[in-house]
């Protein structure tokens, strides 16, 4: 019984038992199972009063230190740079003219027939020249005509400014009886089929002519390397009078 007692005072608010009080134990006539409360037992029940001492005061627990949390380091913080005087933006350079000349410290190099050649500003003011002296001056006149010809076996060759005269083609003699006589001669004049070449197609054919004839200078016997000379000078002038280039 004492067992169910402590049990059901353990079941109790914890606010009821905080300070020393009194509990009645109340058994009513119709049940054997004791009941606990507060206040006085009905009237008609068993009662049983129990005092219930209160716990002593607890000493207050110790306050566990906190350790103190290292204070941060320093951070460094970079001193502001002074700001600097504003630096003017370069002014644009000046468009130089077309025909004006460089100066020596302005001389580079440049690409010129797929080589570097380091030009001084002599050099560059003489080409400027030339390409204003030829934009300027007089238009050149044309190439002179050139004419394709095919001879009696089928071989072709140029022939300048005219179609290719006809020519002699010396012919077997034969006397009455079947004998030559010793003076006798004979010839036959032939004529090639001769086209002239259109405009467009001048300038290829007169460097075709002018390469031919430095060939044959080139290989020339002594005895004919003047004659080679001259017609090579000749073909060439007359690329140059032109707006055909002279081949290198």
């Amino acid at each position: 019984m004492n067992r169910l007692i402590w049990l059901l005072l353990a079941l109790l608010p914890g606010s009821a038992l905080a300070e020393e009080g009194v509990i009645y134990r109340c058994t009513s006539s119709s049940s054997d199972v004791p009941t606990l409360q507060r206040t006085p037992c009905p009237t008609g029940s068993k009662q049983q009063v129990l005092r219930i001492p209160g716990p002593a005061n607890p000493q207050p627990a110790a306050a566990t230190p906190v350790a103190a949390e290292p204070a941060p380091a320093p951070v460094e913080t970079p001193a502001p740079v002074p700001a600097g005087p504003a630096v003017a933006p370069a002014a644009p350079a000046k468009p130089r003219r077309a025909d004006e000349g460089r100066t020596i410290m302005e001389a580079g190099m440049v690409e010129r027939e797929g080589a570097n050649q380091i030009l001084d500003s002599a050099t560059l003011r003489r080409d400027a020249d030339a390409r204003a002296e030829a934009g300027n001056g007089p238009p050149k006149p044309p190439l002179p005509p050139i004419f394709q010809c095919t001879d009696g076996q089928g071989g072709g060759y140029l022939h300048e400014y005219e179609a290719s005269p006809g020519r002699c083609e010396p012919m077997t003699v034969q006397g009455l009886g079947g004998v030559t006589p010793m003076n006798a001669a004979g010839c036959e004049v032939v004529r090639d089929r001769c086209e002239e070449l259109p405009e467009a197609q001048r300038c290829g054919s007169w460097q075709q002519r002018f390469r031919d004839a430095r060939g044959r200078e080139r290989f020339a016997a002594p005895e004919n390397r003047d004659t080679a000379r001259g017609e090579r000078e000749r073909l060439q002038a007359v690329l140059e009078a032109s707006n055909c280039p002279v081949p290198g």
